[in-house]
């Protein structure tokens, strides 16, 4: 069954400050009743507000439910985190730094990371694979995401992320963020990814 992607409006009233946030991505990773690592006991978790922790009611062992995840180091507030990623999650045609830095009001340099840590986790998330195998056809291309652009000069590909996409005719897409369109870069997400016995078609890149 299908889930409309929420409205801006409806996003704002469910996760109104950071403590929404915060209480979501606890129940979502671990919820109520988790067995604490600690003490092996099936526990009840309490918010501890000096920090984004929960507290075993047993043992008083935290969970820090942002570790691990792109918000695990962050200063900038999950409210703004979340709703950057419902921008990427329902924008079709993706979203760039600098869309982020007008939307979220954030510098320039937060909108590039952020968006840098959200499509390396999508790419994790995607990256069930591998696709493809006996009688199958996939592409496989390579772009530029992001950076900036005034006039006809671009600030170069140093300010932009590369994402490298296999996509099965018919079937599954499997991305990934990779640090450069080297062959020895390309080269193992192909074998990894995809299965021996389709047909590959790819642009006139050379690696």
């Amino acid at each position: 069954m299908s889930t409309k992607p929420l409205t801006t409006a409806q996003f704002f009233r469910q996760f109104p400050d950071d403590e929404s946030c915060l209480n979501r991505l606890f129940e979502v990773r671990f919820g109520q009743d988790f067995e604490c690592p600690k003490c092996e006991r099936a526990s009840k978790w309490f918010r501890i507000k000096a920090e984004r922790a929960y507290s075993c009611q047993w043992c008083g062992h935290h969970l820090h439910p942002t570790v691990g995840t792109p918000f695990e180091k962050t200063r900038t507030p999950l409210q703004l985190w979340f709703y950057a990623i419902l921008l990427f999650t329902t924008t079709r045609h993706g979203v760039s730094a600098k869309e982020l830095e007008r939307q979220l009001g954030v510098t320039y340099k937060t909108a590039w990371r952020m968006a840098r840590l959200i499509r390396e986790h999508m790419a994790d998330v995607d990256s069930e694979g591998p696709i493809g195998g006996p009688g199958t056809n996939v592409e496989i291309d390579e772009t530029l995401v992001g950076g900036v652009k005034r006039g006809k000069e671009n600030r170069g590909s140093a300010a932009k992320t590369i994402v490298v996409g296999a996509l099965e005719r018919g079937g599954e897409l499997i991305t990934a963020v990779v640090p450069n369109q080297r062959r020895a870069t390309l080269e193992p997400f192909v074998t990894k990814n995809v299965r021996i016995g389709g047909n590959v078609h790819t642009d006139e890149l050379r690696s």
